[in-house]
């Protein structure tokens, strides 16, 4: 990514004003790899909350994880709908997925995930039918523990917003660029932290991104700039004591 050294400052930046601003936060259990898989596609353009009113009802109205492969993509786009925005698009992306694990596995597990090379277990998800490079790191992140930084259109979006990115950069780029600065130590919280930054394409948990922008046009600012800004104000008061 262009500029990737100025950037990376940026988000270390955000990322510690985050975390001073909102204090310690909990790490999710892992969670089945199926499970996940399907938070990871539902994720890609709406914020936590709303994914798990969706997952919520996808359980409470499916039986299993067979009864959601074998469901149209109609009748899953009305159960998620009322909390996706793309409920079409995404009902279709798990049914796909789930029906690609199916076809390979003769069974709906991941498991035998955990005992691949992170890389390997990565690279087998992102060959599947309708598992993007997003919904693969949320498995390989939140499931098996592994480093990767799930980037959707919806953080994709505030991150761009808030300035913290190249704006001409691809999503791929972005995530790259990411796993490359944010060590995996700090994945899960830097995930928990960046889901707190607002976008275009969905309500964030927070409105932190207007505010960062705002922090770094006044660190950039030159200081011939600021003098001026303060001869002006001078002038401004002697002129209204005239």
């Amino acid at each position: 990514m262009k500029n990737g050294t100025h950037y990376a400052k940026c988000v270390k930046r955000a990322f510690a004003e985050l975390k001073k601003r909102h204090g310690a936060v909990s790490h999710p259990e892992p969670s089945d790899p199926i499970q996940q898989m399907i938070v990871g596609v539902l994720s890609q353009d709406a914020p936590p909350g709303k994914v798990a009113a969706a997952v919520k009802a996808l359980n409470e109205t499916m039986v299993d994880f067979n009864e959601i492969r074998v469901s149209t993509t109609p009748e899953l786009a009305r159960v998620i709908r009322p909390y996706i925005g793309d409920g079409d698009g995404r009902a279709d992306e798990i049914r796909r997925s789930l029906n690609a694990v199916y076809l390979k596995k003769h069974g709906l597990t991941l498991e035998f995930l955990r005992k691949l090379g992170r890389r390997e277990a990565r690279q087998w998800l992102e060959k599947l039918d309708g598992v993007s490079a997003d919904t693969a790191a949320s498995v390989i992140l939140w499931s098996l523990g592994g480093h990767a930084i799930p980037v959707g259109r919806r953080l994709y979006e505030a991150l761009r917003q808030a300035e913290l990115v190249e704006p001409t950069a691809t999503m791929e780029e972005v995530r790259a660029f990411l796993e490359r600065n944010v060590p995996a130590s700090d994945a899960k919280e830097f995930c928990l932290m960046m889901d707190r930054l607002p976008s275009r394409t969905g309500t964030g948990e927070g409105a932190e991104g207007e505010g960062m922008k705002a922090r770094r046009h006044e660190g950039a600012e030159g200081e011939g700039t600021k003098r001026q800004r303060e001869k002006a104000k001078r002038r401004n008061v002697e002129s209204s004591k005239g």
